[in-house]
């Protein structure tokens, strides 16, 4: 490998590698105990394989090898890639990269949303290139800002958007949240794993998606974004769900140990509750074209809806 590294984020798993001339995401398995590159590679094939005959809106990176810790030979080859503090063998997952959004998008939540004696370094920082956005549907910020802190930090990368912020840039909340219920429903009754820990961001989409194999671009447009898609990522903590009612116990635990992405019922505020009927009817749709009127497991659905109103 002819090239140099450098990091473009790190979670629980571990540690996201790219490099400026190739189109490719590198992750290892440097991060806390407990998580699986493998289970990631497994969940992750088996959402692109199952999805790959349906018309669908979410965008998922192609996922093209899985490289062991032992694997001498790649590793040997690549290794040097890597910065020194770095260059140790892990297990290794090759992944589409999900493009980041051009400067001009970044400068504006820059100006917008961060704190004023930080925007020259943050337009100036390389880190802050890789910017992805989280559209949390399900939170809005406090109404009363507490009085600011001296130890500010403002971060581009996966930057949390929340929802009263979306409806400030006057971008489609309700939209994200019906592709996120559909995308669930997929999960739910095509894939059966539960999307425990999954990650939705807002990002471009990718030129060469129909060469790469990644899911077919539904394409949202927006004056403060521009032309960007709803990705969906990180499946390592994924697990099958069974077809019955404990799988779907299984699913409605996961659903509230995620981060705010989806709406949530029971919310004081109109909007919000506006929100949550738009995510419940398209869930439900979707999950009835999915498994039809006759099929046995019809009922499911309603009882997830059912579980989620009960626990709010």
């Amino acid at each position: 490998m002819a090239l140099e590294l450098r990091r473009i984020g790190q979670g629980f798993c571990g540690t996201v590698w790219a490099s400026s001339t190739e189109s490719s995401a590198l992750k290892r398995e440097d991060g806390g105990p407990g998580r699986s590159l493998y289970n990631e590679y497994r969940m992750l094939s088996k959402t692109l394989q199952s999805l790959s005959i349906y018309e669908h809106r979410i965008c998922i990176p192609a996922c093209h090898r899985y490289i062991q810790s032992d694997d001498k030979l790649w590793w040997d080859s690549n290794i040097s890639a890597y910065p020194k503090e770095f260059q140790v063998s892990c297990n290794l997952l090759v992944t589409d990269r999900i493009p980041p959004f051009p400067v001009g998008v970044r400068d504006t939540i820059t100006e917008r949303y961060c704190p004023q004696a930080l925007i020259p370094s943050i337009k100036s920082s390389r880190p802050d290139e890789d910017c992805l956005i989280r559209p949390y549907i399900g939170r809005r910020r406090h109404a009363k800002r507490q009085k600011q802190s001296k130890f500010q930090a403002f971060s581009l990368r996966n930057y949390p958007l929340h929802i009263d912020q979306i409806e400030e840039l006057q971008i489609d909340g309700a939209l994200y949240a019906r592709i996120m219920a559909e995308t669930l429903a997929y999960l739910y009754w095509t894939v059966h794993i539960d999307a425990n820990d999954v990650e939705f961001v807002l990002a471009p989409p990718r030129h060469d998606q129909a060469k790469t194999g990644s899911a077919r671009a539904y394409t949202i447009s927006s004056p403060i974004l521009g032309d960007h898609c709803l990705w969906l990522l990180d499946f390592d903590c994924c697990k099958s769900i069974s077809q019955d009612e404990t799988g779907v116990h299984q699913a409605v635990a996961a659903f509230y140990k995620n981060d705010p992405f989806y709406p949530r019922p029971g919310k004081p505020d109109d909007r919000d509750q506006k929100l949550w009927k738009e995510f419940k009817n398209q869930f439900l749709s979707s999950s009835e074209a999915i498994l039809g009127h006759q099929n046995p497991e019809a009922r499911l659905p309603g009882l997830w809806i059912a579980l989620v109103e009960e626990r709010r």
